[in-house]
C-alpha cells in the first residue's frame, strides 16, 4: 500500500513539473533556438536560448546562448554565459559544449594559454565518455601552429552534436551507444 501510494505521488509530482509553464517555456525556447542555430540566425538563436534561462536557469541554456555569441562574434557575451553554464553546473551532459567553446572563446581572444588549458580539460571529458579517438583528433589539431581555428570549431562542433544526440536517444529510448552493456554512463544527464 505505501509503496503504491508512494509511485503515485511520484508520478503526479512528475507530470505537474513536466507540464509547469516554466518548464514548456524552456522546453520550445531551447528548441526553436537550437533550429534557429542549425539555420545559422545566431542572434535569433541566442534570444530564444535566453528566454529559456529566464525560464529555468540551467547551464544548456546558457551553454548554447554562449554558442551563439560566438558564432556573431560576439566574443564577451559568449565567455559571460559560458562562464553562467559552468557556474551552474559542471556536470550536466552540455558540460561538453561548455568546455569546447570555453577553449574556442578564449583562444579567439587571444588567451592562448587559458584556452589550452579549457581544450585539455576537454580532451579529459572525451576520453571520460568513451571518445579516445575524438580526444586524439583535438590534440592533433592544437599541436599544429597556428591552431586552424575554424577547422577546430568544425570539429569541436561535431563532437558535441554527436554527444548530444546520442545523448537523447539514451534518454529517449535507453539505446544506442550509452545504452550497450559496458559503456561509460555520460555525465549527469538529468536536468537539474
Amino acid at each position: 500500500m505505501k509503496k503504491t501510494l508512494w509511485c503515485e505521488l511520484m508520478i503526479v509530482a512528475f507530470l505537474s513539473f513536466s507540464c509547469s509553464p516554466t518548464w514548456n517555456t524552456y522546453s520550445d525556447n531551447m528548441f526553436q533556438g537550437k533550429r534557429l542555430l542549425r539555420e545559422g540566425e545566431y542572434a535569433e538563436a541566442r534570444n530564444n536560448f535566453l528566454k529559456a534561462a529566464q525560464a529555468q536557469n540551467w547551464s544548456a541554456a546558457y551553454a548554447f546562448a554562449a554558442t551563439a555569441s560566438y558564432k556573431m562574434g560576439d566574443l564577451a557575451s559568449a565567455e559571460s554565459y559560458i562562464m553562467e553554464a559552468e557556474r551552474l553546473d559542471a556536470q550536466h551532459f552540455s558540460y561538453v559544449r561548455v568546455l569546447g567553446y570555453k577553449g574556442l572563446i578564449l583562444l579567439k581572444q587571444g588567451k592562448e594559454s587559458q584556452g589550452l588549458d579549457a581544450l585539455t580539460q576537454y580532451i579529459q571529458v572525451l576520453r571520460s565518455i568513451s571518445s579516445p579517438t575524438g580526444a586524439r583528433q583535438i590534440e592533433v589539431m592544437i599541436k599544429r601552429q597556428p591552431i586552424d581555428l575554424p577547422g577546430l570549431e568544425k570539429l569541436i562542433d561535431e563532437q558535441v552534436s554527436q554527444y548530444e544526440s546520442d545523448i537523447q536517444q539514451y534518454l529517449g529510448t535507453g539505446t544506442g551507444f550509452y545504452g550497450r552493456p559496458g559503456t561509460f554512463r555520460p555525465l549527469r544527464s538529468i536536468t537539474p
